[in-house]
């Protein structure tokens, strides 16, 4: 059956108004704001397919990427994705969907493995190994019926920053190249914000979903501890580490959530998300929510003061000033008493360098055959000390977690912070808690500065904490401020409705001028 005879059926409705006197309002379809919904109204009516889908994002990558502002977001394209989009759009005539994922394009970070794609984690001796299996939430978006497009870059996972060892340098971000996007997750970042595919993923240790799409004026989200496996992705630390979608809107990171959640043997902690895990049946609720009626406590404890704050204050100041219109009722102040901004800080409650040679090294196993090194020490034996990170070097120096009172104090607290929100949100019967992900811009790219405190916040990452981040506004240089929405654990639906309503609250996401549309991205049917 030919595309072009499937576009005509589109039309079908049109023919039908017509004999009826009845008139028939064209669809617009726009690459720059299409939601996965969007798509397969589109595929449907037969004006578009997977595979022209993939070729436009092909177009972008090829245009931005490493032409034009140079993004540097891509890695690797996966040189199988239009072959796969034709089998998917094959398939969908012959049998429809598999999922609402079916033949939607997903870029994932470089620490996901992907079959027949390197994993490098952007440090050049590591090399560029294949690996023998894909990661779990890889696994599971395939069977969806989702397309692998690319792998995205990431920062330098073992070295020092975007020096030698680094691949191909800093991600720029593509509201203004002369800044970062945000890390780790840098590369699929700066690719959801230049519209490189419809949704991605994203890894988090420490914030490393919540940082790039805060910063990259994206919808991003990492779901409960538990809810989603990390098996087959390059760790920094069992406790802490998180896989996430990112995407422009909160109907689409719902729905790849709803693809990659679930339960696997081969990461216990998803034994916790049993009988949480999201689903499809989710959506239907999330799309109709509203922000009417919900109560959302303002958590001022993780608000910064001061003059490097002003302009992300005024965009957080107007975001609750928006939700209240809209008819949220805003708890202002929610107080815990406790110091949230230094117990939320790596420095205090990071677990992941206790963690980290095991993990890696467990990970390292799971490669195969080929894997490039046998332990994350001979890595290190096998190369100039000098190229590895201190954070690399303290973790050979620490004491087991079996034996370190540190680390076990550091479990303690994760407990008791994930058990104080918990309270708090039982406690003010809140639908979500808000603040500012940070109320700085992100950092210049030709700078070492530190920068002033509040540049980032670990209190969902270090603590297994739900949280969504929504664009809240821009600041002066054209750069994103994110808003953060957290609940207690395994209260996922609820914050996906909650920011669902907000999202049609606030301030509209603008698109970034430096990757401007090109032909054929936008189209009536």
């Amino acid at each position: 059956m030919s595309f072009n005879f499937l576009k005509s059926l589109g039309f079908l409705s049109c023919v039908l108004a017509a004999t009826s006197k009845i008139p028939c309002q064209a669809e617009t379809f726009d690459l720059s704001t299409t939601t996965i919904a969007e798509v397969h109204s589109a595929i449907d009516a037969g004006a578009l397919s997977s595979e022209k889908l993939v070729r436009l994002y092909m177009n972008r990558i090829e245009a931005y990427d490493m032409k034009g502002p140079e993004l540097k977001a891509i890695f690797y394209l996966n040189p199988e994705a239009l072959d796969t989009a034709k089998a998917l759009d094959r398939e969908r005539i012959i049998k429809g969907k598999r999922s609402p994922l079916h033949g939607i394009p997903v870029i994932v970070k470089d620490l996901v493995d992907v079959e027949g794609l390197p994993t490098t984690g952007a440090f050049k001796p590591f090399g560029t190994p294949v690996p023998e299996n894909d990661a779990e939430v890889v696994r599971r978006i395939k069977e969806a019926g989702g397309i692998i497009l690319a792998k995205a870059a990431t920062t330098n996972w073992f070295g020092n920053g975007f020096d030698k060892t680094h691949f191909h340098g800093p991600t720029k971000n593509a509201y203004n190249p002369l800044h970062l996007p945000g890390s780790s997750s840098n590369g699929p970042g700066a690719a959801m914000a230049a519209w490189y595919s419809t949704v991605a993923i994203g890894t988090d240790t420490g914030g490393s979903v919540r940082i790039p799409s805060a910063h990259s004026g994206l919808a991003g989200m990492v779901a409960t501890q538990g809810m989603v496996s990390r098996a087959g992705i390059m760790p920094r630390g069992a406790t802490q580490d998180r896989a996430g979608p990112m995407g422009r809107s909160i109907g689409d990171i719902a729905t790849l959530l709803a693809t990659i959640s679930g339960w696997d043997v081969e990461d216990i902690a998803t034994f916790e998300g049993s009988g949480h895990y999201a689903s499809y049946d989710w959506l239907d609720e999330i799309q109709s929510a509203e922000i009417r009626g919900k109560r959302i406590g303002v958590l001022r404890e993780m608000v910064y003061e001061g003059s490097d704050h002003t302009e992300g204050l005024e965009i957080f100041e107007k975001t609750l000033t928006d939700l209240e219109v809209a008819g949220a009722q805003i708890i202002d102040p929610i107080v815990t008493g406790l110091d949230l901004k230094t117990l939320s800080t790596s420095t205090v409650g990071r677990t992941a360098e206790y963690e980290k040679i095991f993990a890696q090294n467990a990970y390292l196993a799971r490669f195969g055959k080929d894997r490039p090194y046998s332990t994350i020490q001979e890595m290190i034996a096998s190369n100039d000390a000098d190229l590895f990170s201190d954070a690399m070097h303290l973790a050979l120096e620490l004491e087991h977690p079996d034996t370190s009172p540190e680390y076990q104090a550091r479990l303690r607290l994760r407990r008791m912070l994930r058990g104080v929100i918990s309270d708090t949100v039982e406690n003010y019967d809140l639908d979500a808690l808000i603040f500012p992900f940070s109320t700085l811009q992100p950092q210049r790219i030709d700078t070492d500065q530190p920068r002033a405190p509040g540049g980032t916040n670990s209190l969902a990452s270090n603590n297994g904490l739900p949280s969504i981040i929504l664009p809240g506004g821009y600041t002066s240089d054209n750069l994103p401020i994110g808003i953060e929405f957290i609940n207690e654990p395994f209260a996922d639906l609820e914050l996906l409705k909650v920011a669902a309503g907000a999202e049609k609250a606030m301030s509209q996401r603008k698109l970034p001028i430096t990757t401007p549309s090109l032909k054929g991205e936008a189209f009536e049917y």
